[in-house]
């Protein structure tokens, strides 16, 4: 397997460290990863806007969006079921996952380093059709500078 890109992930921690309130438990990418392999049941959102989520996610993922999120996009999930919120590093994310844990669910958690980190892990991500692809929203140009190489990094739909 290819190398993930140390640098980049540390950048994105860095990120992280000033930007996440610590307000919900996290998940690596990895320990995702792991969990996702052993068949450990997950529910997995998507708490970019559409038009991130339109050019790739990680497999399965529901979109929930960020500044239009809506209860009733997870009105059908148990509050008890195993819930892993990401976004592009985190920080959409644990907004959204905070939002999750008020309204009672009991075991949500934030993919620390989002689908940036999943992508320079060179862990699959799938298109709509759920079939494997190498591209991700950047965001913008500077956020876009912390993905890999390999990865084609689109700014806009």
């Amino acid at each position: 397997m290819a190398q993930p890109y140390p640098k980049l992930i540390l950048k994105i921690e860095d990120a992280l460290k000033k930007m996440l309130k610590g307000t919900v438990p996290v998940i690596s990418t990895d320990q995702l990863a792991d969990s996702i392999n052993s068949r450990t049941d997950w529910i997995i959102l998507d708490s970019r806007e559409l038009a991130e989520y339109e050019i790739s996610h990680l497999s399965n993922a529901i979109w929930v969006g960020h500044l239009d999120f809506s209860l009733s996009r997870v009105a059908d999930i148990t509050k008890d079921t195993k819930i892993a919120v990401y976004c592009s590093i985190g920080v959409r994310s644990e907004n959204i996952a905070g939002k999750l844990l008020s309204y009672g669910f009991s075991n949500v958690w934030n993919v620390y380093g989002g689908i940036f980190t999943w992508a320079n892990e060179h862990k699959t991500l799938v298109a709509d059709n759920q079939q494997p692809i190498l591209d991700v929203h950047g965001y913008d140009k500077n956020w876009a500078k912390l993905l890999g190489h390999h990865v084609n990094c689109i700014l806009s739909k």
